[in-house]
């Protein structure tokens, strides 16, 4: 599974979890990503993903969530409007399920992204 990002291809480790598991069912498709401070969200064709017990709205950098409220797939990168200091924090809680390398897809490369552009979900 991966993103199409402005050409780059971001390739997902998927983690242990239920929202994981549905979303590798997901059918493969493209949306435009939208942003809020340093976090990217995307919304997908998937509904119906419950919260889990696990989720957290305090990201790591890395890692990929899905916001059950808004139906999409967010990376948070930085701060976002409701962040104290460095924290990546979204404005509730996501389910984590995800992650990619952060040592190949740096946060300037995410900062490069405007809103607008077109993802694409590769499953």
């Amino acid at each position: 599974m991966k993103l199409v990002i402005n050409d780059n291809h971001i390739d997902i480790e998927l983690l242990d979890t239920q929202t994981s598991k549905d979303i590798s069912k997901m059918m493969s498709f493209e949306s435009e990503i939208n942003t809020w401070g340093d976090e990217i969200y995307f919304k997908t064709p998937i509904m119906n993903i419950k919260l889990e017990k696990s989720s957290r709205n305090v990201l790591n950098f890395g890692e990929i969530a899905y916001w059950t409220q808004g139906n999409s797939i967010a990376i948070g990168f930085g701060p976002t409007p409701l962040s104290f200091s460095e924290e990546i924090k979204l404005i509730t809680n996501v389910n984590i399920w995800g992650k990619f390398d952060i040592i190949k897809f740096d946060i300037n490369f995410f900062k490069s992204i405007k809103p607008g552009n077109i993802i694409k979900f590769i499953n």
